[in-house]
């Protein structure tokens, strides 16, 4: 049996709560964690860090880790709650809160729908909402060799240092265990249906209906691993992506994202432009030979470029400057290669990360082109509730700054059972066998995941 956080570093965990219960009063604020408590719960290793936090996010090739564990605070929007709601209740915890400690700074993590107005509903969603903002109660981040962190007081919160030291011996306490296993559910359409929605999308495209509509699947799948064992999977086979994990009530969503949405850090942001695919080869001559189709494929260059231009268009109003390449270059994952191209820009005064994330969610590699017809036929023919499938997905400080992904490559946990998700662009060349096929190729990270864990 794995030895308690508590025991380890007693002394360092009891100088914690003293302090914590010295900061009690009406604001939100934090203190940096002991250097040996932050080293005490280091030793307890990856799998037990991901076993026991709620929320986890891994990044760099394992360079960059955070782990959240325990709530100070967990603010749930409504299923139909758009971000701009988020962005409020946001404004008014910076205006509650001291200046935050560095290193091991607080940060919020926050996951939000897709679309908040879709009427499909899948009630395994209704525990995560239309948003939710969590704000662990403990703090661990990795950068590098060094491990630091932080502890959080909110209003409300014990007065003595006994208690607080409950406090912090109940957040560092693994999650509880999952549900029973439950039946499977209906959720979208089934391979053969989907083929005839995606055939019925082009045809609608070539009738000028829109450009380009992106059309998920989701897989009911039993499972046994525990989600420490899938993100440690994840983590293992897909290093350069994001690997997170958001837990609420009994159910986990997790995932491996190629695909950075926004990052803000002292005024300068980073958007990845992703759209336009082909498999890894089995050998180099044939990986080289699949990617100079994906460069010539006038049907992925155009896919590309509008996904592009609409990064673009989002960003333009919100930064003084802003650097767009003119060429993508190529990202390769361990299964899939994509067409990739980095956007940066300066951001205007007063704008923030939650700012960007509403201007450029959702890009129309996730939803499609113009944004408001795509995600009506979303709506009508893709048949399921995405939930918070290619969503924004990620973590913002008190400054503003932070980091979110493009929620992919993604599972939802719940009791015994895993429900996968994966998605296509449709745009006028394509064709209905191949998409399903393109689906298939991105639900193997999460398979794989699963049956290695």
């Amino acid at each position: 049996m794995t030895q308690s956080p508590a025991r380890l570093a007693l002394p360092a965990l009891r100088a914690l709560a003293v302090e914590l219960a010295e900061r009690v009063c009406e604001r939100v604020c934090a203190v940096p964690l002991p250097g040996e408590l932050a080293s005490e719960l280091a030793a307890l290793g990856l799998p037990e860090l991901r076993r026991r936090a709620v929320v986890t996010w891994e990044t760099r090739a394992g360079a960059s880790r955070i782990f959240g564990f325990g709530e100070a605070l967990r603010l749930r929007g409504e299923r139909g709650a758009p971000i701009a709601d988020a962005r409020h209740v946001v404004a008014e915890l910076r205006d509650a809160v001291n200046v935050p400690v560095v290193p091991g700074r607080p940060r919020i993590f926050a996951g939000f729908a897709f679309d908040p107005a879709n009427r499909h509903h899948d009630p395994t969603w209704d525990t995560f909402g239309g948003y939710q903002l969590l704000l662990p109660r403990i703090l661990l981040e990795q950068d590098g060799e060094e491990w630091t962190g932080s502890a959080v007081v909110v209003p409300g919160d014990p007065t003595g240092a006994d208690e607080f030291e409950a406090v912090l011996e109940r957040a560092l306490c693994p999650a509880p265990a999952p549900a029973a296993e439950t039946e499977p559910r209906d959720r979208g359409l089934a391979p053969g249906a989907w083929q005839l929605a995606v055939a019925e999308a082009v045809r609608r495209i070539r009738c000028g209906a829109y450009e380009k509509v992106v059309l998920a699947r989701s897989v009911d799948v039993p499972r046994h691993a525990p989600k420490e064992g899938v993100l440690g999977a994840l983590a293992e086979r897909y290093p350069t992506t994001f690997v997170f994990s958001f837990t609420a009530g009994d159910a986990t969503w997790l995932g491996a994202s190629p695909e950075r949405l926004v990052a803000l850090s002292d005024g300068v942001v980073r958007v990845a432009s992703l759209a336009g695919s082909r498999p890894r080869g089995e050998t180099p001559a044939h990986d080289e030979q699949l990617a100079r189709e994906l460069f010539e494929s006038a049907k992925e260059r155009a896919e590309h470029a509008v996904v592009v231009e609409a990064v673009r268009q989002a960003l333009e109003p919100a930064c003084d400057e802003l650097t767009v390449p003119g060429e993508p270059q190529l990202m390769r994952m361990a299964n899939i290669q994509h067409l990739y191209t980095p956007v940066t820009g300066h951001v205007r005064e007063g704008v923030d990360v939650l700012d960007l994330v509403e201007r450029i969610h959702p890009t129309p590699a996730v939803g499609g082109w113009p944004r408001c017809d795509a995600l009506a036929a979303i709506r009508e023919l893709e048949g399921m509730d995405r939930g918070w499938y290619a969503a924004p997905i990620g973590w913002l400080d008190f400054a503003g700054d932070g980091e979110f992904a493009v929620a992919l490559r993604s599972a939802l946990l719940t009791g015994g059972r895993a429900v996968l998700y994966a998605g296509a662009g449709i745009v006028e060349g394509s064709d209905p066998a191949e998409e399903l096929a393109e689906t298939e190729l991105k639900l193997r990270p999460l398979r794989g995941a699963l049956e290695q864990a």
